[in-house]
């Protein structure tokens, strides 16, 4: 079931009645419903994986528990625990995710063993998000490990945790730490926190089916026809991938955080208008930025960080991006996408971080400096995602070639027309200024909240006539779904 489905409409709000005529007395009903509530929900998409995410969080749960349990005399065996854990779930994606991937990689090898053909074309039933809650549960365990969790959860309040469904699927990557802690208090109804989820809700949804679903018309056809296109239109092509994989995944972050706000939730944030970045850690410090800071903090950190002089620096971060590209897909473009965002970060290692410091001190406002840097990242990042967006290594030089060499070459009327229709053009500009005048809040419509009731209601509308009038009745599912 999709978040932008009319059923799922009516069972939220269906669901949101049932939970807050829940006495706040009785808030263990409330984890209850939110229990049924999110397994259902995962089952709708197959049967199957409801039972191993409940195996999942089962494990991931004892071992918690073991670790809490077990005092700092018990080092090894703590350590036993948490390295036992960590290798089953990373088994687990290396079994669902990445089997015939590495299968086909080592062919040489294992050719006289007469076995690669068949682990190549063996492709298991991979479970939807499957990448997201085992990146969950790793956190917890660790945590546990490192004892930044206070004292063990109970089974049902972390059952709610890995199951909850506006992030079981997509994110965002929340940590057990900060999430349980508000099932554990007593929750009232607050009124500004149900609208403020209701207007994230409405951003999200605009960002997914005006702005995503309407840019992949032309992402399509750029990628299908490039050889038959000019350097402008396959750059226009690449650009347009750039803003529908972000209005789509940071419009599905929206739907998420804004759908745990309607039961009293606050959910890890995971985008901070990214494509207003001046430098390239700006934008990693504000895209998916739960997967960045779990990255961050599960692996750059335990490698060495930026302790270990600017040589190891620079290694740990191409290594920790090039593992960030392959944990989206089993796919060498993934790979070198992330490796590629890792090699942007070199020159600014290089310079010991002083172009870092530079740009915190100068605030993201409309100047001409700021505007080229912006253009500059968002150019860099553009290149990146098109082996991000390609099916293959070739296809994604191949079309790196064309950009640069039909330089002269007619372009394609169709295209041209497609990308230029008036509504779709002004919608798309609205979306940007509704982007910069919400850059120094949690999200686009955020700043609202200090405008008059008449200015608010105006947007809304429009906004909610924009998805009536220009949605596409074929749009397709999350792109982040797929991971």
């Amino acid at each position: 079931m999709q978040f932008e489905s009319f059923s799922f409409l009516v069972s939220l709000a269906l669901a949101c009645l049932v939970y807050w005529s829940i006495p706040s007395s009785r808030g263990i009903w409330r984890k209850y419903l939110l229990f049924i509530l999110s397994y259902v929900f995962y089952s709708l998409f197959d049967w199957r994986f409801s039972f191993f995410l409940f195996f999942i969080t089962i494990f991931s749960y004892g071992c918690g528990k073991w670790l809490m349990q077990l005092n700092d005399r018990h080092i090894r065996q703590r350590k036993l625990i948490v390295g036992t854990y960590l290798i089953v779930s990373v088994s687990t994606l290396l079994l669902f995710k990445y089997l015939s991937f590495f299968a086909t990689m080592l062919a040489p090898f294992l050719n006289h063993f007469m076995i690669v053909d068949k682990l190549s074309s063996w492709h298991l039933l991979l479970p939807i998000g499957l990448s997201f809650y085992l990146f969950m549960s790793m956190s917890y365990v660790i945590d546990s490990y490192r004892r930044t969790i206070a004292t063990t959860p109970s089974f049902l309040n972390y059952v709610v945790y890995m199951s909850f469904f506006p992030h079981l699927v997509a994110g965002p990557i929340d940590r057990a730490r900060l999430f349980i802690p508000q099932l554990e208090d007593e929750k009232y109804f607050k009124q500004d926190l149900f609208i403020s989820g209701l207007r994230q809700m409405l951003y999200g949804f605009f960002k997914k089916l005006v702005i995503a679903d309407n840019l992949v018309l032309i992402v399509f056809q750029v990628w299908n026809t490039y050889p038959q296109q000019n350097t402008f239109v396959i750059l226009l092509g690449a650009m347009a991938y750039s803003v529908q994989i972000y209005a789509d995944f940071s419009g599905y972050s929206d739907i998420a955080i804004g759908i745990g706000r309607l039961f009293g939730i606050e959910m890890m944030r995971n985008f901070s208008f990214p494509y207003f970045a001046r430098t390239v850690a700006e934008f990693w410090r504000s895209w998916h930025i739960s997967l960045t800071s779990w990255f961050t903090e599960y692996l750059y950190i335990p490698l060495g960080g930026s302790r270990c002089g600017t040589f190891r620096t620079i290694v740990n971060t191409l290594i920790v991006f090039t593992l960030c590209g392959l944990w989206h897909g089993a796919n060498w473009t993934f790979v070198i996408w992330g490796f590629l965002c890792g090699a942007l970060f070199v020159p600014i290692l290089l310079d010991g971080g002083k172009s870092k410091q530079k740009w915190k001190q100068i605030p993201v406002t409309f100047t001409f400096e700021n505007v080229i840097h912006m253009a500059l990242v968002f150019l860099a990042i553009t290149v990146c995602w098109i082996f991000f967006r390609s099916i293959s290594v070739e296809q994604a030089f191949d079309l790196l070639g064309c950009m640069f060499k039909n330089i002269t070459i007619s372009s394609s009327v169709s295209v041209v027309t497609m990308v230029m229709p008036p509504i779709f053009f002004m919608l798309l500009l609205s979306f940007v200024g509704i982007e910069w005048k919400g850059r120094n809040y949690n999200h686009g419509l955020d700043y609202l909240q200090k405008k008059s009731r008449f200015f608010r209601w105006t947007v809304y509308i429009l906004l909610i006539f924009s998805i009536f009038f220009y949605m596409q009745t074929e749009g397709g599912q999350f792109i982040y779904q797929n991971f």
